[in-house]
């Protein structure tokens, strides 16, 4: 049978998915997700038609596709529901789209684009704190979003959908390039799953985003990852908060 699923299968993904089994909280977190996120919930709004979605559970069913049939039922795609769950980071740009943005420079000033459009408290601390510390690189002031997929119209064409903006922190830090390695994206997700589980417990609901083969700095290649530290959640002691994250990254 040729594979005609919506998303390409993720590859040795066996060794990311047993980290998840061995740990319970993982497990908890996984189970809270997607039942929060099944579209028949009262609280839920419902944009499927139902012809569509009955297109979209058979087709599931006969293209053996996993995705496909959470999309139907939860409005996310497995691996929506991992990183949704915090359990995998967010992909820097994913699907093409700007995420995170940043908002400030080497010397955390804004750029000119986004002066006048944030909010001035937010920016204000987010400075102060980023002039008090010691090392400064890769540091900025910056908007991101968590999404997810769902069907878009009749058509079942698939749309990124976002959940959630905040502004915040955002920290990136360089990895070593698992594509030199020959390590798929879920193999490279099950390498750095046990700093992104520490980062999770520590700092609860901050974003972890990663990039494979995605950092340049002379004329080398790295992976990244990012800690986005929302203001919603961490503006209220964020000098410790960011001491934290780059005490677990380092540690």
């Amino acid at each position: 049978m040729q594979e005609q699923t919506i998303f390409p299968r993720e590859e040795k993904a066996e060794a990311l998915f047993q980290k998840i089994l061995d740990d319970p909280w993982a497990c908890a977190k996984l189970e809270d997700t997607f039942c929060h996120y099944l579209f028949c919930s009262e609280d839920q709004d419902v944009d499927l038609p139902p012809e569509a979605f009955t297109r979209a559970l058979f087709n599931a069913y006969i293209h053996r596709d996993m995705s496909a049939f959470l999309m139907a039922i939860s409005q996310n795609t497995m691996f929506d529901l991992l990183r949704n769950a915090y359990l995998i980071p967010y992909r820097f740009n994913a699907d093409g789209k700007e995420n995170p943005i940043i908002m400030t420079d080497e010397e955390g000033q804004l750029l000119p684009a986004y002066q006048g459009t944030v909010h001035e408290k937010s920016y204000r601390h987010f400075n102060k704190v980023y002039q008090s510390l010691g090392d400064r690189k890769n540091i900025f002031f910056a908007q991101a979003y968590c999404y997810s997929h769902d069907y878009g119209s009749e058509e079942m064409d698939v749309e990124q959908k976002v959940l959630g903006r905040s502004t915040g922190v955002l920290l990136i830090r360089e990895l070593p390039d698992t594509v030199k390695a020959k390590k798929t994206e879920a193999e490279a997700y099950s390498a750095v799953w046990d700093l992104m589980i520490e980062l999770e417990k520590q700092l609860p609901k901050a974003y972890v985003f990663y990039g494979q083969d995605t950092l340049l700095d002379h004329d080398d290649r790295y992976d990244e990852l990012g800690i986005f530290l929302p203001d919603s959640l961490f503006l209220k002691n964020l000098e410790r908060h960011v001491a934290k994250a780059e005490a677990i990254i380092y540690g």
